[in-house]
């Protein structure tokens, strides 16, 4: 099953520890580490790889502020991540950006 969520990101500058220049508007170069509360209390945290595709079909930037695009991964736990408004870092080597869940995609 393949998991997809609408999201908003923000990539930090290059100066700010952000990419060192910009990604294609499809790329799977970032992985995606959520968390969220667990059944007992405790918060769990995971990373998923996945595809990131900017809806405008314009690249990745470093400094990017608000940026709509597609998550998609194949991960089945990720359904218990990637929910409407679970806030999510991206990673390349280190945080990168960061960004926040709109909604989920059938």
């Amino acid at each position: 099953m393949t998991v997809r969520a609408k999201a908003l990101i923000t990539l930090l500058p290059s100066d700010q520890g952000g990419l060192p220049h910009e990604l294609p508007f499809r790329t799977q170069s970032l992985v995606v580490c959520c968390a969220c509360a667990g059944v007992s209390g405790t918060w769990l945290s995971r990373p998923f790889q996945a595809a990131i595709t900017a809806d405008d079909e314009e690249p990745l930037t470093p400094g990017d502020w608000l940026h709509v695009v597609t998550i998609a991964t194949t991960d089945d736990d990720a359904i218990a991540f990637l929910r409407p408004g679970e806030r999510f870092r991206l990673w390349c080597g280190h945080d990168v950006g960061s960004g926040i869940v709109s909604r989920r995609v059938i």
